[in-house]
């Protein structure tokens, strides 16, 4: 007689998994927050913009900690929702599969594409920004500083690497209008009488975001930004 099987731990079950998503999520919307405030200082110049990124730069290994603290919360995340998609696709039947694509929004059924392309652009955009191996051209400023506001500015306008950027933005925006309501569902805070405004969160940080990281790069292409 085999030995009974020890029970899977909690955070493997499918609510276990959409809550560790939903933590995850919410760290990750932290990160953007923060990152789009450091761009939105483009309109400041050439000297806010590099004194912020060498402030950065001068982090050391704390920025090297939350880097990799980053890219485990996107792990960790990436890693659920490939489950969960897996495990809803092998319970459903077509017919009910057929029925919630007619009643949900284009955000939900898009949220595994945008998540990819999302997770894609971030590898770019690590070599091109970070690595600085990407359609980057090392120069310094008066201060004997990395140029990082002139590459910036070179960088979008160029219409090929704005075009990716800018598809990169709206993939953003799409997944985070959907992810964002739904973690607050997850984690029991939509409902009740705070269900309708909270449901409202979700696409305004969406249109926040998107607006938020698109200006930037605009901007420069229109020369509003420039060297």
């Amino acid at each position: 007689m085999s030995a009974p099987r020890s029970p899977s731990p909690a955070w493997k079950s499918t609510i276990g998994l959409k809550i560790l998503m939903a933590l995850t999520g919410l760290g990750m919307v932290g990160f953007v927050a923060l990152h789009m405030a450091g761009h939105l200082q483009m309109f400041q110049g050439r000297d806010a913009y590099n004194d912020y990124a060498a402030f950065m730069q001068g982090l050391g290994g704390i920025k090297w900690l939350a880097r990799l603290g980053l890219l485990g919360i996107i792990a960790v995340h990436v890693a659920c929702a490939v489950t969960l998609t897996a495990r809803n696709a092998a319970a459903r039947p077509v017919p009910y599969e057929v029925v919630r694509a007619q009643r949900s929004t284009i955000y939900g059924r898009t949220m595994f594409l945008t998540g990819w392309v999302v997770v894609a652009f971030l590898v770019f955009h690590i070599a091109h920004f970070t690595a600085e191996v990407v359609a980057y051209e090392p120069i310094l400023d008066a201060q004997g500083r990395r140029d990082v506001y002139t590459n910036f500015v070179r960088s979008f306008q160029n219409p090929l690497l704005l075009a990716s950027y800018l598809v990169a933005v709206v993939a953003v925006a799409m997944h985070l209008s959907h992810s964002v309501s739904s973690l607050l569902r997850t984690l029991g805070l939509s409902q009740g009488r705070f269900k309708e405004p909270l449901e409202k969160v979700g696409p305004v940080v969406g249109l926040v975001t998107g607006v938020g990281f698109a200006v930037v790069p605009l901007a420069c292409m229109l020369r509003i930004i420039s060297v």
